[in-house]
């Protein structure tokens, strides 16, 4: 089937939205400034990304004080504890000084390069080691500059006076308390207002200016609160048909999104438990990138094997893959070099 295509039939009826929070993590507004924040449960999981599916790399305690960077409505980002255990390649690591020996040389949640990257070391920057190696990866401690994420449920914004730690201190002052202060005490001056122009009209014949009373000032909430989501797409497309039924879905917003993919069609490794036989990759970084698994029968894309092509069709995100699975409407081979 060179430089023709495959077609497939449609998909069903569900909402095209954009992708949740915890998918692609939708970043917050970054802090003005650090802000302590506190561990409000047990064994709370720090995780390498702001995503349920995410790997865990170490837990907080109850009432442990952690440093916040970003914070949203689900997710916050802090910084990484002491006792975090992270890994990087051994191969960049030079004794006896363990010093970082290239340039941009990635710092991940566990001994391989599918974990999540939670850090970037520049050249002759220094690690930890901590007594532990895996094949080619160090077990090493965190890094300065790493970051992890937080529930948002289970963390409570301090105030400044309270993250000094000082005596007789009580729970800390939350900003959306001040918020609601705040506006209880712009309506009580809004009501005093209206009675002060009802007087003054019935003291004159003649309509009168409204009597503005000076409001309150309003502290604005410190942190400031960023959405960790991102606002739902106004264009809705109807999808005609449903998802396989095979497929186990993670439970996120834009399921089912029209995308096209251009990449080369590869046979999945036998001894890799991937969700199917063919995926479309890609050569970045000195290594191939897998940008999507293709879902249906292997006879129908053995054709195709080693070849450039663009897939259209719809995306899915589903349970234990690194990758989307592309649920195709038409694969068309393309001519080398595209």
């Amino acid at each position: 089937m060179r430089g023709g295509s495959v077609f497939f039939p449609a998909m069903n009826t569900i909402q095209t939205l954009l992708m949740g929070a915890t998918l692609c993590a939708a970043a917050a507004a970054p802090l003005s400034a650090q802000t302590p924040v506190r561990v409000t449960a047990d064994r709370v999981n720090l995780r390498a990304k702001a995503l349920l599916t995410a790997e865990v790399v170490a837990q907080a305690a109850y009432d442990e004080r952690l440093t916040a960077y970003e914070i949203g409505d689900e997710w916050v980002e802090v910084a990484a504890p002491a006792a975090a255990d992270l890994w990087v390649a051994k191969t960049y690591v030079q004794a006896p000084a363990n010093t970082i020996g290239a340039n941009r040389v990635n710092v991940r949640a566990g001994p391989g390069i599918n974990y999540n990257v939670v850090a970037t070391l520049e050249l002759g920057a220094t690690v930890e080691p901590r007594g532990e190696e895996i094949q080619e990866w160090l077990k090493i401690a965190p890094p300065a500059s790493t970051r992890l994420w937080i529930s948002r449920e289970y963390v409570e914004m301090l105030s400044e006076t309270a993250s000094k730690g000082s005596a007789g201190e009580k729970t800390a002052e939350i900003a959306p308390e001040k918020a609601k202060k705040a506006e209880k005490e712009a309506k009580k001056a809004e009501k005093a207002s209206k009675k002060a122009k009802k007087r003054a009209a019935a003291a004159r014949e003649e309509p009168t200016e409204p009597v503005v009373a000076p409001l309150p000032p309003i502290e604005p909430p410190t942190p400031i609160v960023a959405p960790s989501v991102p606002e739902k797409d106004a264009v809705v497309r109807e999808i005609p048909v449903p998802p396989p039924a095979d497929l186990k879905l993670i439970p996120l917003e834009g399921q089912g999104r029209w995308v096209e993919v251009t990449g080369e069609l590869r046979a999945a490794p036998l001894i890799n438990e991937a969700p199917t036989r063919y995926r479309v990759v890609r050569w970045l970084d000195n290594r191939w990138q897998i940008l999507c698994h293709v879902y249906g029968e292997a006879s129908k894309f053995r054709s195709l094997q080693g070849q450039t092509v663009l897939v259209k069709g719809r995306q899915y995100w589903i349970q234990g893959a690194a990758a989307p699975v592309l649920v195709p409407e038409q694969v068309q081979e393309l001519p080398a070099g595209e």
